[in-house]
């Protein structure tokens, strides 16, 4: 049962696999706020933002709420 268990579980990618998937998940998000500068600010906002809100839940429910009311306000 075990052996069956193991086999049916996905293998992880390797590291250097998903070394990649980071680097250029990393690019295109500096790319997408305008350069290395303004992606180091952005991660670091939003660091600060997640550490005053007590946790990644906490601030995900403050952005939900910001959305719904832009969705209100029009």
């Amino acid at each position: 049962m075990a052996k069956r268990t193991a086999e049916s579980k996905p293998a992880a990618p390797p590291a250097e696999d998903r070394f990649v998937e980071l680097m250029l998940l990393a690019a295109d998000f500096a790319k997408s706020c305008g350069g290395l500068a303004e992606a180091k600010k952005a991660l670091a906002d939003a660091g600060q933002f997640i550490h005053q809100a007590g946790s990644v839940a906490n601030a995900e429910k403050a952005i939900s709420v910001l959305e719904n009311l832009r969705e209100k306000i029009g």
